[in-house]
C-alpha cells in the first residue's frame, strides 16, 4: 500500500521536474539548449512559420493546377478532333462530334501548361526564382489569351442576352455561354495561381533569409544595429 503511494508521488515529482527542464531548455530566457546560444530562437520560429505557411499553400496550388489540368484537358480534346480532321482521319467518331469553331485564342493559351509545369519544379525544389518566372508566364500565357477571347466574344454575348440568338450551337447550346463559363473559371484558376505563386516566394525567401541569420547571428544583430 505505502509502496505504490511512493511510487505515485516518485512519478508526478519526476513529471514536474522533466516539465520544468523542457520548458527551460525550449525558452530563450532560460538555459539554452545544446549546440545552440539562444540567440537564433527568434529566427527558428520564423523559419517554423514560413515552413508551415509553404506546406499549406504548396496543397492549395496543387488543387488550382489540378484544376488546371482539367481546363486545358478540355481545349486539347477539342482542338486535337480539329486536327484529325485536318489529317483526314474518317473516324466516325471523330466525324460525329458537333465540335464548335477554334479561335486563335485557344492556341495561345493551351501554352499556360508551361507555367503550370514550371511551377511543380519550383515546388520540389522551393525556388524563389522559378515560382517568379511562373507568375509571369501564367500572366502572358494564361490571363491575357482569355481577356482576349473574353472581349473578341462579347458582342456575340451581348446579341444572345438581347435577342437570344446564337451564332453557334454545341448540341443545341448556345457556345458563346459555354466560353464564357469557361473564361469564368480560368480566369480564377489563373487568378488563384498567381496569388499562391507570391505566398510560396515569400515564404521561401524569408524562411532562407532566417536560417541565414540564424546560422550568422552576429551579423544580423551588425546590421540592426547600424540600421
Amino acid at each position: 500500500m505505502y509502496g505504490k503511494t511512493y511510487l505515485i508521488i516518485y512519478v508526478k515529482q519526476f513529471r514536474i521536474l522533466f516539465s520544468f527542464l523542457h520548458f527551460q531548455m525550449s525558452s530563450r530566457f532560460g538555459p539554452r539548449a545544446v549546440g545552440s546560444d539562444g540567440s537564433d530562437f527568434r529566427h527558428r520560429q520564423k523559419v517554423a512559420t514560413h515552413y508551415r505557411d509553404s506546406v499549406l499553400n504548396k496543397y492549395r496550388m496543387k488543387v488550382t493546377l489540378s484544376l488546371h489540368a482539367l481546363l486545358l484537358f478540355l481545349i486539347w480534346a477539342k482542338l486535337s478532333v480539329y486536327a484529325l480532321r485536318w489529317f483526314d482521319f474518317t473516324l466516325h467518331f471523330v466525324s460525329s462530334i458537333q465540335m464548335p469553331q477554334p479561335e486563335f485564342w485557344e492556341y495561345w493559351w493551351i501554352f499556360s501548361f508551361i507555367p503550370s509545369w514550371l511551377t511543380v519544379d519550383a515546388m520540389q525544389r522551393n525556388d524563389s526564382s522559378a515560382i517568379l518566372k511562373a507568375y509571369f508566364l501564367f500572366l502572358i500565357c494564361g490571363l491575357f489569351p482569355i481577356a482576349i477571347g473574353a472581349g473578341l466574344n462579347l458582342n456575340e454575348l451581348v446579341t444572345y442576352t438581347k435577342h437570344g440568338r446564337a451564332e453557334e450551337l454545341f448540341y443545341d447550346f448556345p457556345v458563346v455561354v459555354i466560353r464564357y463559363i469557361f473564361f469564368a473559371i480560368a480566369l480564377q484558376v489563373h487568378v488563384f495561381a498567381m496569388y499562391f505563386c507570391t505566398k510560396l516566394g515569400q515564404a521561401w525567401q524569408k524562411a532562407t533569409s532566417g536560417m541565414s541569420e540564424a546560422n550568422y547571428p552576429d551579423s544580423s544583430l551588425s546590421n540592426a544595429k547600424r540600421q
